[in-house]
């Protein structure tokens, strides 16, 4: 799988909801597919991966941290701008920026720590953009459609 672009550089960012919105979404959608290849690829005992693969799966995670960290920072800033980012959904960022951390603390040394953690990130990530997120981007959507 080719790595993780959450969207190519451009020299201006979004500044209406409906483009950020379609932007958050793209990159939800390219987070659900690395973790899903990552989970396939972490249920192959090492014995089944080439020293460049195994290689490559660790870069992988490495990667998924940065751009979910990326991500959550990026989702904070414009539904705050809308006022639509409560202290709920700010807790459920921190919870999942923890269980990043702590699971990679883990994981980074030990390959067989790495599909139970990255399991529980998916668990995490589709229980959150299909509820907290969903809820705040209806809120940041209304917001912006009341904005002159």
């Amino acid at each position: 799988m080719p790595a993780l672009v959450l969207d190519a550089p451009s020299l201006t960012m979004p500044r209406q909801w409906a483009q950020q919105s379609q932007l958050l979404e793209r990159q939800h959608d390219r987070l659900e597919a690395l973790l899903a290849d990552l989970i396939e690829r972490h249920a192959i005992p090492d014995q089944g991966r080439s020293p460049r693969q195994l290689e490559l799966d660790q870069g992988d995670c490495e990667r998924l941290l940065r751009q979910l960290g990326l991500h959550l920072r990026l989702e904070e800033r414009w539904l705050s701008r809308l006022h639509s980012f409560c202290g709920g959904h700010r807790s459920s960022h921190r919870q999942a920026s923890t269980l990043a951390a702590d699971g990679w603390a883990v994981g980074q040394g030990l390959r067989a720590a790495r599909l139970p953690w990255l399991m529980d990130l998916q668990e995490w990530f589709h229980q959150h953009r299909h509820g907290a997120d969903a809820i705040a981007y209806r809120r940041a959507e209304a917001q912006a459609s009341a904005r002159p």
